[in-house]
């Protein structure tokens, strides 16, 4: 349903990191970054696997920089792209769809500064005004209700905003659609894990599974 579509292009310009980013530091980083991004194997076998669509990711990190609200989110993405920085394909089964992006620092210090400034209080605010701008441009709006997940532990260090986005379009048709987003930091390596799906679907055991297999691999590569 173009709804749909329209709402999952919304939604994933939101989360993912800069399209086109910057990638210094070593071979040996970017082998690192690579072993954290997510692969078919991770996810059950009734997922779909197809090219990363960053389609959008430019024009939402243009206007993420003209909201004061979003202040936080382009430092991240900023910090982000000063690194070496890997992007998985796009697993889509159904309405739902998770990817993640993986970023190797020079240093743990730095990693932890980047996650501690995507923990700042203010970031659910930035996501709903920018899916609200983007579904404007599009002549529909957006109405988001994410919020700051509490207790999530993983990793060295982790954050994650989670809610549901309603999402009207021009012919007033409706769609209510789960936001989520997963920062981790293990050691000086950070995954974004974004994900969205039907908001009457359940998706918790898939994305145990993807990051505790993509984390795993992360940790053993940053320890060899």
């Amino acid at each position: 349903m173009v709804v749909v579509s329209v709402g999952v292009a919304v939604l994933t310009g939101v989360l993912a990191p800069a399209a086109g980013a910057a990638s210094t530091g070593s071979p040996a980083d970017k082998q690192i970054a690579t072993a954290g991004v997510l692969v078919a194997s991770d996810l059950p076998a009734t997922y779909t696997q197809s090219a990363r669509d960053t389609s959008s990711d430019a024009k939402t990190t243009k206007l993420a920089a003209k909201l004061p609200a979003c202040k936080k989110l382009v430092a991240f993405m900023n910090a982000t792209s000063k690194s070496t920085e890997v992007k998985s394909d796009d697993f889509t089964q159904g309405q739902t769809q998770i990817d993640n992006t993986v970023t190797v620092f020079p240093t743990a210090a730095k990693a932890k500064a980047a996650v501690n400034t995507y923990a700042a209080t203010g970031v659910p605010a930035c996501f709903g005004q920018l899916v609200g701008k983007i579904a404007q441009q599009g002549g529909g709006k957006a109405q988001a209700a994410i919020k700051k997940v509490q207790d999530v532990s993983a990793g060295d260090q982790s954050v994650a905003y989670e809610g549901p986005v309603t999402i009207t379009e021009p012919d007033g048709s409706t769609a209510t659609l789960g936001f989520g987003n997963l920062v981790i930091r293990i050691g000086r390596g950070v995954e974004v894990y974004s994900y969205n799906h039907d908001a009457q679907t359940t998706i918790t055991d898939d994305l145990k599974n993807a990051i505790s297999n993509s984390g795993g691999r992360l940790q053993s590569a940053l320890a060899a």
